[in-house]
């Protein structure tokens, strides 16, 4: 089963509340199948349930079986619940 990498996204105004657009903060990383008909993309839910509509592609795919699901330097924000998911398939 192909993968597909999200991150999930939290929108904060910059600390002076001057004019401009949110700055995004990841706030975890998700796992999801990849959608049947578009493999590039991710299906509609993650492994752990979450919508995947406002999550962000994560460029990266597994270097092999034993290589993590997501990319090293995202290790903080690894979703539990959908690393769980991921090992029990």
């Amino acid at each position: 089963m192909a993968i597909v990498v999200l991150r999930e996204l939290r929108k904060e105004l910059s600390e002076d509340f001057g004019p401009g657009d949110p700055v995004g903060y990841i706030e975890a990383v998700h796992a999801a199948p990849a959608d049947p008909d578009t493999p590039a993309d991710a299906d509609d839910r993650t492994f752990c349930g979450k919508p995947t509509l406002d999550m962000e592609r994560v460029n990266y795919q597994p270097a092999g079986p034993e290589a993590p699901w997501f990319p090293p330097n995202m290790r903080q924000w690894e979703r539990p619940d959908c690393a769980a998911a991921l090992r029990s398939l």
